[in-house]
């Protein structure tokens, strides 16, 4: 995991202003940089890609803040609700409850600091609604990271199968003033693995789910979401 931390943490806030750095931590850590989806990619898993899912993840595709409501089925096994309660100090990256066709929406921005933000709100059934935040962002070298408000991130591996775009995680690491620490598998909700598949018709898929090597599938959401460009 060496090399996470090049990128100023302070771009995770809970909001969406942001903070110019001192030159110090600049030159120590790096400037963020745009998450490219193509070049990280290349060019031949790119066109693989449905045009209409090409369109959500350029550069610039979510310049203004856009909405996209959906539904999702949301599990978990004992281990993944504890993961995700034990969440809760660094932020409630994960949420802490379950349900079947959950009204979920997903608001997409980018927040002018070379990261794109996903804020997912969760409303179950007499509860309030839930919030969960992730930043995407390219370190110095490009490397996709995902981060949450606590400084809980994971390394990134993206492919394209079947015309679908993935996301697995590649490791865990903690960012504690500008720097980064591994943090083994076994102490996460497991190995990450992220679909995006584009049904047509503005139509989108995303399927999240974990992976832990002692306690299975800790965690598995999935569900449909309407893209209002396309709509």
């Amino acid at each position: 995991m060496q090399g996470v931390a090049s990128f100023d943490f302070r771009v995770f806030r809970n909001n969406r202003q942001t903070v110019s750095a001192p030159d110090r931590n600049r030159s120590r850590i790096g400037a963020p940089r745009p998450v490219d989806f193509h070049a990280l990619l290349g060019r031949k898993a790119w066109f693989e890609l449905p045009a209409a899912a090409r369109h959500r993840f350029e550069v610039g595709a979510h310049a203004q803040a856009i909405r996209y409501p959906g539904a999702m089925q949301v599990r978990a096994n004992l281990a993944g609700l504890l993961f995700a309660h034990v969440c809760r100090l660094i932020g409630t990256p994960l949420v802490t409850l379950t349900g079947e066709n959950v009204p979920v929406t997903v608001e997409v921005y980018d927040d002018g600091k070379g990261a794109v933000v996903w804020d997912r709100t969760y409303r179950f059934p007499g509860r309030a609604p839930m919030q969960v935040s992730s930043r995407k962002v390219a370190d110095r070298t490009g490397r996709l990271m995902e981060v949450v408000r606590g400084g809980l991130g994971m390394a990134l591996r993206l492919s394209v199968e079947d015309h679908a775009l993935h996301f697995c995680s590649t490791g865990y690491f903690l960012i504690l003033g500008g720097l980064s620490l591994p943090i083994p598998t076994f102490l996460t909700p497991g190995h990450a693995h992220v679909i995006h598949t584009d049904l047509g018709q503005g139509r989108f898929r995303f399927t999240l789910s974990f992976i832990h090597p002692l306690w299975g599938q800790t965690i598995f959401q999935t569900g449909v979401f309407r893209d209002p460009k396309e709509a």
